[in-house]
């Protein structure tokens, strides 16, 4: 039994390892966040943050979720060219459609990654036009470019984040 010793105790630290990412992994979109006019799966660590567009932060990692209305007619507006021009007026550098969608998603969408300039330096945004239910929303989650070489963020964590966006139902209006 001592050559097989080893191998037990390796196969006993493979299985706990996967078990503990198992769980990780369970944990890590844990909750369901309304941020404008959409709501996506974050960990619980995410926390409202005050502002001119509704948004949500994770301190951890420092992925930040903001969300603006769109007006559904323009969503076709947010395509081509002239979106990654507009989007290089507004100071973002190197906008570039992700080829093949990028995201798990089954509706139409268009997405977008860029680098821009935040209050904690470099960043890398990800940018994710949606429509639905009568709406359409920008959705742009992004981290400290720092943050994603260091591992702390991830280009995965914020894929996953934008892939569960959803246009909320409009508010009922009062008759």
């Amino acid at each position: 039994m001592p050559a097989t010793f080893p191998f037990v105790r390796l196969a006993a630290a493979l299985l706990a390892a996967l078990a503990l990412s198992l769980v990780m992994a369970s944990e890590a979109l844990a909750k369901t966040a309304t941020v404008g006019p959409v709501s996506v799966e974050v960990a619980d660590d995410f926390k409202n943050v005050a502002g001119q567009v509704p948004a949500i932060h994770q301190y951890a990692s420092g992925i930040t979720v903001e969300a603006s209305p769109l007006p559904p007619e323009a969503l076709h507006e947010f395509k081509g060219p002239a979106f990654l021009d507009y989007l290089k007026s507004l100071g973002f550098t190197d906008p570039a459609y992700v080829e093949g969608g990028g995201l798990k998603r089954t509706d139409a969408y268009t997405f977008v990654t860029a680098d821009a300039k935040g209050a904690q330096g470099p960043e890398t945004r990800f940018l994710l036009v949606i429509g639905g239910e009568g709406r359409a929303a920008i959705v742009t989650a992004y981290a400290p470019k720092s943050a994603l070489a260091d591992g702390h963020a991830s280009r995965a964590t914020i894929e996953a984040i934008l892939a569960s966006a959803t246009v909320t139902p409009a508010p009922a209006t009062k008759p």
